[in-house]
C-alpha cells in the first residue's frame, strides 16, 4: 500500500458544482482503481491523501498536478504503508453560506474537523503529515 498527501489552493471561481464534479468523478474513478483516502476542502484549499498501489497514486497524482481548478499544488509527505487507514472514499466540506454566517456552524464544522484529526492521526508519517496540515488550515496557518 501506497500513500501520498498534498495540499493546494482552489482557484477563486470554484463554485459548489465543480466541488460536488470533483467529488462524483473521484468517487467513481478511485474505486475502479483501488484507491481510498480523504479530501478535504475549506477556506479555497484542498489538503487530500489518497492511499493505494504506487503506480495509481503516482499516477493519479500527476493528474491532480495538472488540473487547473487548483495551483499552488505542494506534495506534503509520500511513502509506505501497512493497509489502509480510510476504507471508503471520504470528502469533508462545508459553504458558509449568507443564512448559515452568524449561526455558528462553520465553528462546529471546524471543530469536528479537528476533533477526526485528534482522533485519526497516527500510524503513518504521510497521515499525520495529513492531519498537521488540516489543523494548520483550520488554524489559518495555512492559507
Amino acid at each position: 500500500m501506497y500513500q501520498l498527501s498534498y495540499s493546494s489552493r482552489a482557484t477563486q471561481d470554484i463554485s459548489e458544482e465543480v466541488i460536488s464534479g470533483i467529488l462524483t468523478t473521484s468517487r467513481e474513478r478511485n474505486k475502479a482503481i483501488g484507491v481510498t483516502g480523504c479530501l478535504v476542502f475549506h477556506k479555497f484549499s484542498f489538503i487530500q491523501i489518497i492511499e493505494g498501489e504506487k503506480n495509481h497514486i503516482k499516477s493519479l497524482f500527476e493528474d491532480i498536478r495538472r488540473d487547473k481548478r487548483h495551483s499552488d499544488v505542494t506534495l506534503l509527505w509520500e511513502g509506505k504503508n501497512n493497509g489502509r487507514n480510510f476504507s471508503d472514499w471520504n470528502m469533508a466540506y462545508f459553504t458558509e453560506s449568507k443564512e448559515r454566517s452568524g449561526s455558528g456552524e462553520m465553528r462546529n464544522f471546524e471543530r469536528n474537523l479537528f476533533l477526526l484529526s485528534e482522533l485519526s492521526a497516527g500510524s503513518t508519517s504521510v497521515l499525520n503529515m495529513f492531519w498537521i496540515s488540516v489543523r494548520k488550515l483550520i488554524s489559518g496557518e495555512l492559507i
